[in-house]
């Protein structure tokens, strides 16, 4: 086949670059038949607490909630500080409660000067077909 390397023929048969066909030589050059193992990537490598300990934490947290010790996401703040030992940031908090299936809910703001009779009245008289004015 020429002047063609053995990198170059195995590369397109397993589709891999030449480039990667050389670094898993190197490797098992270095580290012998081990260095062929596929190990997964991604996962969670840096963590404050287990997925099971976060299972417990939050049915801790959802007892809580029902007694109306738990209001805020300062209360909820709290509680994981004192489980995990260290202060945890504003990121971290919002990311456990979506990982766990929690919501930020809380009533629509309204104006304080608002006039629940007003209302009411704006709802009853207003009329069912728009039109633009001539």
């Amino acid at each position: 086949v020429g002047n063609m390397h053995s990198a170059e023929l195995i590369a397109p048969l397993v589709n891999l670059s030449v480039h990667s066909i050389y670094k898993i030589v190197e490797r098992y050059n270095i580290d012998g038949a081990s260095a062929l193992v596929y190990k997964e990537k991604g996962g969670r490598r840096r963590f404050l607490l287990t997925i099971e300990e976060e299972t417990v934490l939050f049915s801790s947290l959802e007892n809580l909630a029902s007694k109306g010790l738990i209001k805020t996401a300062h209360d909820i703040r709290k509680v994981i500080e004192e489980k995990v030992g260290q202060a945890v940031s504003d990121d971290y908090l919002w990311d456990l409660l979506h990982r766990n299936g929690w919501k930020k809910k809380m009533p629509r703001p309204h104006h304080p000067k608002r006039s629940l009779e007003d209302q009411a009245d704006f709802k009853k008289n207003f009329p069912k077909i728009w039109s633009p004015l001539q």
